[in-house]
């Protein structure tokens, strides 16, 4: 492992635990996304020991995600967001490795900035658009176009969540990504994304803290910088200030 990686473990060290089960999910929320080098998240994170909580499941502090998402062959989802349009969403499965449990979820991005996720547990993901609660779940939202929508892009990662001592906000701390294609696969461990997740946007620690590092929320999307990363040809200049980020991290790396 890293040391960079157990830089990180080890300042979880002196954080109290929560139990996921006792920690409900903010699926109506604001939301901040963040890029950052593993060095600041540290420092982050030792700033965040007095004020918030990490999640664990049955003692493990990280958890292992794999998520596919889909969309047309005209790439609708991704240049949606890409022209920063509203409201917007995006449909995809995720799976939790350390438990196998499967989820369908929409994650909408409505005309007030605020992000609703509805989701819908699976027994199994194959053939999902055949599955008639799938279909129902879907057009139940307003999805119909289920004959044009494909599997795009397998995304995979390790979190950590925290979670704030009294109000309703998580952080959360995602790295070792990788993401493939039928044709590609490609792999970064030189950053972390950080997600702020509140119910109502406030001026919180975690966002007091970043600001001191002098890090600004980013339009930021895993489903959009794996189409970027893995298809140079995709129109991507609003995505910049992403990706001058990233590589900004690289070099110092």
């Amino acid at each position: 492992m890293p040391s960079s990686h157990s830089n990180i473990e080890e300042a979880l060290i002196n954080f109290n635990q929560v139990n996921l089960d006792n920690t409900p999910f903010l699926l109506n929320r604001v939301d901040f996304k963040f890029v950052l080098s593993f060095t600041d998240a540290t420092q982050l994170l030792k700033n965040l020991v007095k004020e918030y909580e990490v999640v664990s499941k049955e003692g493990n502090l990280f958890r292992y995600y794999e998520t596919v998402y889909f969309d047309t062959a005209q790439r609708d989802a991704y240049y949606t967001h890409h022209q920063g349009k509203l409201p917007r969403y995006k449909i995809r499965t995720r799976t939790y490795l350390d438990t196998n449990d499967h989820f369908l979820e929409i994650k909408c991005k409505s005309n007030k900035g605020r992000t609703e996720k509805f989701r819908l547990n699976l027994a199994i993901t194959e053939r999902l658009f055949e599955q008639p609660k799938v279909v129902l779940f879907l057009n139940k939202h307003n999805i119909y176009n289920l004959d044009t929508l494909k599997e795009v892009v397998l995304v995979k990662y390790k979190r950590i969540c925290l979670k704030h001592k009294d109000n309703q906000e998580r952080v959360t701390f995602d790295f070792e990504l990788s993401f493939a294609n039928d044709f590609k696969k490609t792999m970064f461990g030189d950053f972390i994304f950080i997600e702020v997740k509140q119910e109502n946007e406030v001026k919180s620690p975690v966002m007091v803290a970043l600001k001191e590092l002098k890090k600004y929320p980013l339009s930021l999307s895993k489903y959009c910088f794996a189409l970027t990363s893995l298809d140079q040809s995709i129109k991507h200049n609003n995505f910049n200030p992403l990706l001058k980020s990233l590589k900004k991290i690289n070099i110092a790396s």
